[in-house]
């Protein structure tokens, strides 16, 4: 069975891990996310926010989470296939992880009543976002001209 027909990620061992990797945030999500949306009093003594019976928001956040998850779950079923929907995955991790370190560390502090709470959110978003961002680079294709280059040199 030729490379096409295999799917890259099952043969380039970076993109195997980028989807590993993506997963794992998927379900992470997920696990944050239905706690949010049937559960918000959860999510609230977890990051020791103030208990409020008006947590629609909070019940918002998790229904999009849901939908971030679906995207997520095509980038990591084949990340070659749909670079656009793999690309934004880390992207999208990157701009969370700067969103979380302005509410946790930034001039916005003021924003929340417990804003070191949100500092996990803030790393866990950075972390996935570097891990999938080197993962996917080092996943990439390489042409035929770069590889000659590089064997010749």
């Amino acid at each position: 069975m030729g490379v096409k027909a295999q799917g890259l990620a099952e043969v380039n061992p970076y993109l195997r891990w980028y989807s590993r990797v993506v997963w794992f945030g998927a379900f992470a999500n997920l696990a944050f996310c239905l706690t949010a949306w049937f559960a918000p009093e959860r999510i609230l003594k977890l990051l020791r926010l103030r208990q409020t019976s008006n947590n629609v928001w909070l019940r918002n956040v998790g229904m999009l989470l849901v939908n971030l998850s679906l995207f997520n779950a095509v980038a990591a079923l084949d990340p070659h296939r749909y670079p656009l929907f793999a690309w934004s995955v880390p992207v999208a991790r990157l701009i969370a992880g700067i969103f979380f370190r302005q509410v946790s560390l930034g001039p916005l502090q003021e924003s929340t009543e417990r804003p070191r709470a949100f500092i996990p959110l803030m790393v866990f978003d950075f972390t996935m976002a570097i891990l999938g961002s080197a993962l996917l680079w080092a996943g990439r294709p390489r042409s035929k001209k770069y590889e000659r280059s590089v064997d010749s040199g």
